[in-house]
């Protein structure tokens, strides 16, 4: 009887020992205790979320706004392949095998279009547009967006640039129509007015040259 009662308490002091260090163990500093698999499937995680883009504007709408403010008719789809704004020698660049898809052949012949004359505008890369009609004077020029204005960037990494040239102005919203090289013969899309970089970050916006 008295072993039977010896081997109990040995057995209960045991038991007591081992909860103790294990406490011990979970609670000593230094230590990290990994969640239970429960634990992080149900974890929360923060995935980068996208602004969404604002929609462009309908034809529609962007020729009404356009025709309330001034007379211009802005362009909102490509122009026909036999108009000799852009495709013929009419066009510096197109003359020069530098033809659209191609931003400056296009912003050229833009402008070209809405003025019905051949524009003073540089016949160099889109990154030379800006100061090219800064340092000869030929139109005004400045940071507000105008419905005509072509609009010019340049690239941070030393590459051609870009120009575009805007079709409206509503609000804090600019339309731009454009080209690019090796890419959309004609697309457009809409910018924040008061963005630093005109909508394209990682470039350096230069401003907007008013040949209207």
């Amino acid at each position: 009887m008295y072993r039977a009662v010896s081997f109990v308490l040995v057995f209960l002091l045991l038991a007591c020992t081992i909860t103790a260090i294990s406490a011990a163990m979970a609670e000593a500093p230094g230590q990290t205790l990994l969640p239970s698999a429960t634990e992080a499937v149900q974890a929360p995680t923060e995935a980068p979320t996208e602004e969404p883009q604002k929609p462009l504007p309908t034809i529609a709408a962007v020729e009404e706004h356009s025709q309330k403010k001034e007379d211009y008719t802005p362009r909102l789809s490509a122009p026909e392949k036999d108009d000799p704004c852009y495709y013929s020698s009419d066009n510096i660049f197109y003359a020069s095998d530098y033809g659209m898809p191609n931003c400056t052949c296009y912003a050229w012949g833009r402008a070209y279009e809405i003025n019905g004359e051949k524009p003073a505008l540089s016949p160099y890369d889109a990154c030379t547009w800006y100061d090219y009609n800064a340092e000869n004077g030929f139109y005004d020029y400045g940071e507000e967006p105008k419905e005509g204005a072509i609009a010019c960037w340049a690239y941070a990494d030393g590459g051609p640039g870009h120009v575009a040239v805007v079709e409206d102005v509503e609000d804090d919203t600019v339309l731009l129509s454009n080209s690019a090289y090796s890419g959309d013969e004609f697309y457009m899309d809409t910018v924040p007015a008061d963005d630093p970089s005109a909508g394209r970050d990682g470039w350096i916006f230069q401003g907007y040259i008013y040949v209207v």
